[in-house]
């Protein structure tokens, strides 16, 4: 028993050093779940990165070689099959592909209008990755933030094989299979044409 006596010099360093051992551990735990919470945030914006160029991209590719029933008055019919020939354009380049539309969009209140349209994926400005909408005789459009890469891995010919977009070219296709690439991680989807467009493949400059 110890009675009205205090602390020691040595037994108040020990509880000290046993405090910092303690508030040392507590630290590392706390910026461990500091880390590994920022690692989920940042997977969860990758996720839905991904899956909306994914379904931003599918909504846009199925009108490729689309025409509304009856079709436009102008341009003449005849004009419009042979403006649609080919309604698919795939780009093949080392660092990524280009996928370009022709279609007829009805989904807008007004008239149908004639959409002639690229999707690429480039850097912008400040450095950081896009995926673009580039229309015909326009400037450039950003999509997408945060996509690094779109490639065009495999076609669905319209007679029903998976064939390399190589192999397609001057086919009509059924589907696209796309990759998607956003901060090393990558999504595959499948765009289907119900149009069964006219394919030409061609080396990006």
């Amino acid at each position: 028993m110890r009675g009205g006596r205090g602390l020691t010099l040595v037994e108040l360093l020990v509880a000290l050093a046993i405090a910092g051992v303690v508030l040392t551990l507590l630290a590392s735990l706390t910026a461990g779940a500091r880390q590994g919470a920022g690692r989920t945030e940042r997977r969860a914006d990758t996720v839905a990165t991904l899956r909306l160029g994914a379904e931003l991209l599918v909504e846009e590719l199925r009108l490729a070689g689309a025409v509304p029933w009856p079709p436009p008055a102008n341009p003449a019919p005849e004009a419009l099959a042979d403006w649609l020939e080919p309604a698919v354009t795939v780009a093949l380049g080392p660092a990524g592909d280009a996928v370009g539309l022709r279609g007829i969009d009805h989904r807008l209140a007004g008239a149908p209008l004639q959409r002639d349209v690229v999707f690429e994926v480039a850097v912008d400005g400040a450095g950081e990755w896009q995926l673009y909408r580039r229309p015909l005789g326009s400037p450039r459009q950003p999509l997408v933030a945060g996509v690094a890469g779109l490639h065009v891995r495999w076609v669905v010919t319209a007679a029903g094989a998976r064939v390399s977009p190589v192999a397609a070219d001057g086919q009509r296709i059924a589907a696209l299979g796309l990759e998607l690439v956003v901060a090393g991680e990558s999504l595959s989807v499948v765009a289907e044409l119900p149009a069964r467009p006219l394919l030409a493949v061609r080396s990006a400059p």
